[in-house]
């Protein structure tokens, strides 16, 4: 799972990526559980792609709210597609349970439904800094046009986006404005309670995204509270290990990240990643974990036999920085031999270039956070 990675570093090493106004990312469900599958954002329809999960009260509770807006507002072009995340992808027992989910509930539940997977996750969730689920995305024109928690979207709302006459709220330039408890009007009991419970997760993404420490460090049992208890233990873990990041004990993290890393220890991709933050990420570099970075990178280069340009690179930084240089020249090398996409074989070349003049340059930009 990938999801653990970004849990550790979202708020931590910078703001969210896709915000209102960006272009819908190119990632689509993985499966469909009901209805046809989500492929392209059509002209002339506006998509609510409602993220959620069984193991989640207040998804459940939106569903009759989501149910009641497919069926007013489809012959306006609105199309209502539930994408089940963090539960189906995770294991074959959470696919069944899903899958279970909606066969249960029938026509109570007669939008599109979907199994996100991992990249839908990854270019949605993730890249929009979301924390807590049930949690909306509406697309229009390609676009998207809003985001927020599902309880929020009625038919005026919709309307103004069909209409173009949609204005989103401003937001502060100092920091992210809070998203505001999703209490409309006449909510009944159960909604209030939606609504109690999300405001836990939001007091604790506020904090986070003010990376107040000791906001969020007090805020993390209640938000855990709201999740079953194998997602809460989780939580606990990595968001306290992200709290514990952003006052610069990299340690807590250092040991969930090794965890991810022997659970995935198969998969180069995640031993990749792991690496890769590790020598690259200014909150990581000041305390270097070099030898789990080696161990990882090492992995993804010997289970993709010395053919990914990319895990080559990797190594060859981690190499580097280990103070191996001719190893380290090699690597780079065998990287910008191996790449066969331009744009990759020129970056893969400039680094090493620098190599050969003696430096290492800098993987991506440093956040100004980080100057």
């Amino acid at each position: 799972m990938r999801t653990l990675l970004a849990l550790l570093l979202a708020a931590t090493l910078g703001a969210a990526e896709l915000k209102v106004g960006d272009a819908a990312p190119a990632a689509r469900p993985q499966s469909m559980l009901k209805g046809e599958p989500l492929k392209d954002f059509r002209k002339g329809e506006t998509y609510v792609i409602e993220c959620w999960a069984s193991w989640c009260g207040p998804c459940v509770k939106a569903i009759p709210h989501l149910q009641a807006l497919h069926e007013k507002m489809s012959r306006r072009g609105v199309v209502v597609v539930g994408v089940n995340v963090w539960e189906a992808e995770r294991d074959p027992a959470g696919a069944q349970r899903a899958a279970d989910f909606v066969k249960k509930q029938g026509a109570a539940m007669g939008y599109r439904v979907a199994v996100g997977g991992e990249a839908f996750v990854k270019a949605w969730l993730e890249a929009a800094g979301v924390q807590g689920i049930p949690h909306a995305f509406i697309v229009q024109d390609g676009k998207v046009a809003w985001t927020g928690h599902p309880m929020e979207i009625d038919e005026q709302l919709l309307g103004d986006i069909i209409t173009g006459t949609h204005v989103p709220a401003a937001k502060s330039a100092a920091a992210p404005a809070p998203a505001p408890p999703p209490r409309l009007p006449g909510l009944d009991d159960e909604s209030a309670e939606i609504a109690r419970l999300q405001e836990r997760l939001n007091a604790l993404s506020r904090a986070l995204a003010r990376k107040d420490w000791d906001a969020a460090e007090r805020a993390l049992p209640d938000a855990a509270a709201v999740l079953p208890p194998t997602e809460r233990k989780e939580m606990l873990e990595s968001v306290g290990a992200r709290i514990a990041l952003g006052r610069g004990d990299p340690y807590p993290s250092y040991r969930l990240l090794e965890k991810h890393a022997e659970d995935e220890s198969d998969d180069a991709e995640t031993q990749n990643e792991v690496a890769w933050d590790l020598v690259t990420h200014p909150v990581f570099l000041a305390k270097p974990n070099l030898a789990l970075a080696a161990r990882c990178a090492e992995r993804a280069v010997k289970l993709t036999q010395e053919q990914h340009p990319d895990k080559l690179d990797t190594l060859a930084r981690v190499r580097w920085l280990q103070g191996r240089k001719e190893e380290s020249l090699r690597l780079q090398e065998l990287a910008v031999k191996r790449a066969q996409e331009p744009e990759l074989k020129v970056e893969l070349q400039e680094t090493l270039d620098a190599m050969r003049k003696g430096e290492l340059p800098p993987a991506d930009p440093i956040p100004d956070e980080f100057r």
